[in-house]
């Protein structure tokens, strides 16, 4: 230690020495990462309460949970014994030994929910067990510490007082509070999950605002169980086994609940808002099995989601649900058979139901150019541009063979050539180009370069113009495309009265017109359209959840801009507060109902870069599917046709229009508009 103005200063020896964090600051790190939102701290109390055996469970919130979260429940409440423990860190009931966890049937068994919850806010616990001769009302400081104890009137259960949640985190309680609303959504959606799957279990939600009038959010019957269920297991057959890497002798050993929607027209949802996916009773997150069943749902209805109920009933040595702080992440060993089991039994039936469908299967992407190109003027041209112009002139005028056969033998000799390397012949005065032999060949006169494997280091675009390869090729032109490129490219000319040919350094792309024209008109009708609307002779109840309906009254703007309106009393009931007066008209075009639930959807969830766009304000516009589909029905019936012959100021007009596009990469139908043709590198 030295002295600076009588003062004493830490030298860089002392500073750098390694101490112990304190308690209450391990206690603080640690929590952080368990309640990480309204959605967890709510899940976390729900779920002590159903371990705890209840029938009834009671969620209160004031101010949509930023002022207080109270969960009461009818359980066998808490032991006097336990008080002192109740809110200290890895204290629980569920295990002694790590190796409990495998037994554990229970939703909570790391000890750490409340513990967390004192960290994060101000707790207080109520409650009553049998063995007790009192009901006790305990305080608890941030450390989980019982700081206080007192008596008092409560029948047998527990209730849990959270207040003034995130307050000891300033940022992510001004985060919380900034998206109380989308926090709130969140945390009723996941607690739809557990009012399905707690057969026998009244689950009720309420929520105060300001002090006024209560309002029902959510409200089960106690219910003594699921709809039986609508799949019978089946085994995969031989294509599915080999699919999955299965072996040919394999056992289901594992059972299910398992109920979704039929898969006609007009019976499914417009969105994915209502999947929820359990194993033994845990509502969670399983990725891989819901793109499965929306991706086969897709193959018979791809306008619309399922409802999609699925309770994986396993053995417990077949899982690990020690993966994330919210446990909503589950590892499964026997994965791969799942899947093949839910892809068998979906398809039997789904293909039962539709009788001889057959689904398409999309074919290789393929351009057919016209051999005469039409260019700008040549006078200009480069050298070296002049030299792949004469090369294809070559190929030209060995086409312009006549009656008699006479012919340049040279020309003929040329065009051999390179239709043995560059093309594959088709019928009638017309080639296609085959990007694989391009590569063959470009490999080969590497080779007797003697060019090393560095000489593809320079090359910026590798995907292929392939389908199954589109994400590939747009996240590369993503990466090295800006809206600068578009301007600074020169056009080579137009093939097949279809395609643009421009160049971009020593880079050739293939532009599509009409896809391209179709997308910038679509992006422009998408920000600037306001659907007119139609008024309702009656209004129309809508019967939306307490939630949706929320949701729906936060945000008017985005329905306005589609052209519904409402009329909303927001003093009636929650579910009754809002009337339909007016639907959007365009054409034969109609919506209804199924389109303001998707918007709801949309805006739950914050919607897909096509799904969001700005208008002149810069404010957002959500759209529902249906309405982009008419949006996109007019931008491709005033796009650029194919077979529509342009000029060079016309190409560079629909070139230098990507540049101010939010998504150029493909027209709202999916097809691409621009792709990389080769690197000039490589000639």
């Amino acid at each position: 230690m030295i002295e600076v103005n009588d003062e004493p200063v830490a030298t860089q020896e002392e500073s750098k020495k390694i101490n112990v964090i304190n308690k209450e600051t391990v206690h603080k790190i640690c929590s952080g990462q368990v309640v990480l939102d309204l959605a967890v701290a709510i899940k976390e109390l729900v779920e002590n309460s159903l371990d705890s055996g209840a029938t009834s469970v009671d969620v209160k919130l004031i101010d949509h949970g930023k002022s207080c979260i109270t969960v009461s429940d009818n359980g066998s409440g808490v032991l006097e014994s336990d008080f002192e423990g109740l809110g200290l860190r890895h204290h629980t009931s569920k295990l002694r030994d790590f190796s409990d966890i495998f037994e554990v049937s229970t939703f909570g068994f790391r000890g750490e929910a409340l513990s967390s919850l004192c960290s994060l806010s101000d707790v207080t616990i109520i409650t009553n067990n049998s063995n007790n001769k009192h009901a006790y009302k305990l305080k608890f400081d941030k450390n989980g510490n019982l700081e206080k104890k007192d008596i008092c009137a409560r029948e047998i259960g527990t209730t849990v007082i959270v207040k003034n949640i995130f307050k000891n985190l300033p940022v992510r309680a001004k985060e919380f509070h900034r998206n109380i609303k989308k926090e709130f959504s969140r945390a009723v959606q996941i607690l739809y999950g557990y009012c399905l799957v707690s057969t026998g279990i009244k689950i009720t939600c309420t929520n105060t605002i300001d002090g006024k009038t209560t309002n029902k959010i959510v409200g089960t019957n106690r219910s003594n169980s699921v709809l039986d269920m609508q799949y019978q297991y089946l085994v995969p057959d031989d294509d599915i086994i080999e699919e999955f890497n299965l072996p040919n002798d394999i056992v289901i050993d594992f059972k299910w609940n398992f109920l979704t929607s039929s898969c006609e027209h007009g019976m499914g949802r417009a969105s994915p808002d209502r999947q929820f996916f359990f194993v033994n009773g845990r509502p969670c997150n399983i990725l891989k099995i819901a793109k499965l069943i929306n991706n086969i749902y897709h193959k018979f209805n791809n306008k619309q989601y399922p409802f999609v109920f699925i309770n994986l009933l396993l053995n417990q040595l077949n899982t690990d649900v020690n993966v994330t702080p919210d446990k909503r992440t589950i590892f499964l060993t026997q994965e791969k058979l799942i899947l093949a089991v839910i892809k068998m039994s979906l398809l039997k039936k789904w293909q039962k139901m539709q009788g001889n469908f057959k689904s398409q299967t999309l074919e290789q992407l393929q351009y057919t150019l016209k051999r005469n190109l039409t260019s700008p003027s040549r006078e200009n041209t480069p050298p070296q541009k002049k030299k792949m112009i004469q090369l294809k002139q070559h190929v030209n005028d060995a086409d312009n063979v006549d009656d008699s056969g006479n012919a340049d033998a040279t020309d003929v000799d040329n065009k051999n050539k390179i239709d043995e390397i560059y093309y594959e012949k088709l019928p009638d005065s017309e080639m296609k180009i085959n990007i694989d032999i391009i590569k063959l060949s470009m490999k080969k006169k590497c080779e007797l370069n003697n060019i090393d494997n560095n000489c593809n280091n320079n090359i910026k675009f590798r995907a292929k113009i392939d389908p199954s390869k589109s994400s590939d090729a747009e996240k590369e032109l993503m990466k090295e495309l800006s809206t600068e490129s578009f301007i600074k490219m020169k056009i080579i000319g137009q093939f097949n009265l279809g395609f643009i040919i421009a160049e971009l350094d020593d880079d050739l792309f293939i532009i599509d017109q009409h896809a391209t024209d179709e997308k910038y008109r679509f992006e422009k009708l998408n920000n600037e359209t306001i659907l007119k609307t139609q008024k309702l002779i009656i209004p129309k109840s809508l019967n939306l959840s307490s939630l949706n309906e929320t949701i729906l009254i936060d945000n008017r703007k985005f329905f306005d801009a589609n052209g519904f309106t409402f009329n909303i009393n927001t003093n009636d009931d929650y579910g009754k507060r809002v009337m339909l007066t007016g639907i959007p008209v365009s054409g034969n075009w109609q919506f209804d109902q199924q389109d303001i639930e998707e918007l709801i959807f949309l805006i739950k969830e914050g919607g897909t870069v096509d799904d969001v766009m700005m208008n002149q304000d810069n404010g957002k516009i959500l759209r529902p599917s249906r309405v982009r589909q008419m949006l996109a029905s007019r931008a491709c019936r005033g796009a650029v046709m194919i077979g529509t012959n342009l000029n060079h100021s016309e190409m560079k007009r629909l070139i230098n229009q990507m540049g101010v596009m939010k998504n150029p990469w493909n027209c709202p139908h999916g097809r691409p508009t621009i792709r990389h043709l080769i690197s000039l590198k490589l000639l």
